[in-house]
């Protein structure tokens, strides 16, 4: 018993309680709005003022939930560890109490010297929106080529709002049932483009090569070595029944079988005999579903032989539950002690 037979059977045996489902797709969209607002601050005679800290008039506008908004800029000069002042720090601050506010902030000095905060989220007033830090040479260039010493900074706060619509749910079509099986068992009905005759007893069956090799390994070996079969394009089977034979066509070509219940005994040694190994699990769990305590043994017996491992070890522990009521008990213990002595095994572990 490994634990692929177990997976396999657990896995067949629960295909019969799952359902087919509609597909469907749900989308949403995130949607972000921004409002622009643009301020100018002329600083004169910097040269004179540089090393102080200097605040603008307060700006204001609305959002985009239309709360009224106040801000001002702020320079600051930042000295180094050798308390030396080399850059000026330009900060942009809130004005408001408990307002929260997503924003960006760009500051353009001159012509060509432009600064970009990094978006700040959700920040709550009064504090800093964004901030700068710009080297004092810099500023100290562009005052110069000033006629009247003076630095234009020139803002643009950005207000930045995300918005989430809401989802819409698209039911997909419904994914078509699949006819290849279909397709196959007509083939096999039709007889269409044909290429060998299978004898089997008085019957005859007209099948392809092709499909029987990709689905059996028994069939495809048949086929690719220099055998009478593969010559002739004949195939004569002498130790399988014919209405057990054409379950086996009818499983190679569709999948299926037609009366398992019936045939689970004859159709398991079949699957084990053409490597069929999908229908053998299907024997085990018809056989296991089905198991009583007069085929009990036929069962195990069955499994034993074909090497139906998870169907052996199942039918074990129910004859191990269940000895006084197992038909041809006695006839059991004279033919097959190996199989009694594990089923007594088990029966003791029960106990």
């Amino acid at each position: 018993r490994t634990a692929l037979d177990q997976t396999c059977f657990e896995l067949i045996l629960n295909s019969k309680k799952n359902s087919p489902h509609r597909m469907q797709s749900t989308s949403c969209r995130t949607v972000t709005n921004t409002k622009d607002y643009h301020n100018t601050w002329v600083i004169e005679n910097y040269s004179k003022i540089k090393n102080q800290k200097l605040t603008s008039i307060e700006f204001s506008g609305t959002n985009q939930q239309g709360t009224w908004l106040t801000w001002s800029f702020e320079y600051e000069p930042v000295e180094n560890s050798l308390a030396i002042r080399t850059t000026a720090q330009i900060n942009v601050r809130s004005k408001n109490e408990s307002v929260k506010q997503n924003c960006q902030i760009e500051c353009v000095i001159g012509e060509k010297l432009s600064y970009l905060s990094d978006t700040l989220s959700e920040v709550t007033g009064p504090k800093i929106l964004g901030n700068f830090n710009i080297a004092y040479k810099d500023i100290d260039r562009i005052s110069k080529c000033s006629r009247s010493d003076s630095v234009q900074l020139r803002f643009k706060v950005t207000f930045i709002a995300h918005g989430l619509e809401s989802g819409s749910t698209v039911q997909l079509p419904k994914l078509p049932q699949s006819t290849l099986a279909d397709n196959f068992a007509e083939m096999l009905t039709r007889k269409q483009f044909t290429d060998i005759t299978i004898t089997v007893g008085c019957q005859s069956f007209r099948a392809h090569k092709a499909i029987l090799a990709a689905r059996s390994k028994v069939f495809a070996a048949m086929f690719q070595h220099d055998m009478q079969e593969s010559q002739q394009n004949e195939l004569k089977i002498t130790d399988v029944e014919p209405r057990v034979f054409e379950q086996i066509l009818r499983y190679i070509y569709t999948d299926k079988v037609d009366g398992l219940p019936r045939m689970a005994h004859e159709l398991l040694a079949a699957a084990d005999k053409y490597d069929l190994a999908r229908l053998k699990v299907m024997c085990e769990v018809q056989l296991f579903e089905g198991i009583s305590a007069e085929s009990a043994t036929k069962t195990l017996l069955f499994a034993d032989l074909h090497g139906a491992n998870e169907l052996k070890t199942r039918t074990i522990e129910f004859i191990a539950r269940n000895l006084k009521a197992v038909s041809n008990w006695e006839e059991f213990c004279r033919a097959r002690p190996d199989l009694v002595g594990e089923i007594l095994k088990k029966a003791s572990s029960n106990n």
